[in-house]
């Protein structure tokens, strides 16, 4: 029993913290992976403290980053399903008994109360698979807002995800 509840406990304490940006881990993370030489796909994961958005950010981010790692400046996204999964938690049942009465001269008369508690959360963990296409240059064709700038996002987003973040800057043309 004193096992259990030290298990349970130690459960409950690495669940509670959001997933971080990192490449993965047991509370999640942003894997990527190769298709082709210029078609990236970013596997992301989250756990049920992870926002939607949060996670999407984090993806965008690491996208980013290993372009500039790849020496690619702009990319887009041009495929992306949802992985994210929805689940209950039901934590152990409570019982609390209460008894109330008093004693007289023939036995003890009175009256007892039971509640019942379930503790049932539903729980939904974030996860996305998205595919970007990876330029050097931006395409002569590209519409305004089309493409990301693997630079502008690494330094928007890395100040608030990165730990020791360091700015990158795009090479001179």
């Amino acid at each position: 029993m004193k096992i259990t509840t030290i298990l349970l406990a130690f459960a409950l304490l690495l669940s509670a913290c959001a997933t971080s940006y990192q490449i993965d881990g047991f509370t999640g993370g942003q894997k990527p992976k190769w298709r082709d030489v210029d078609v990236l796909e970013i596997q992301a994961s989250g756990n049920g403290y992870t926002s939607k958005s949060k996670l999407e950010r984090m993806t965008l981010l690491r996208a980013a980053e290993t372009a500039i790692e790849a020496n690619y400046r702009y990319f887009i996204e041009i495929d992306s399903e949802n992985t994210g999964k929805s689940s209950t938690v039901t934590l152990p049942s409570t019982q609390t008994t209460s008894v109330t009465g008093q004693y007289t001269g023939s036995g003890y008369r009175g009256t007892s109360t039971t509640t019942y508690s379930n503790n049932s959360y539903d729980v939904y963990k974030p996860g996305a698979n998205i595919v970007y296409r990876m330029f050097e240059k931006l395409p002569p064709d590209a519409r305004p807002g089309q493409f990301h700038d693997a630079y502008e996002i690494y330094n928007r987003l890395g100040k608030k995800y990165i730990r020791k973040f360091k700015p990158k800057y795009p090479p001179a043309e």
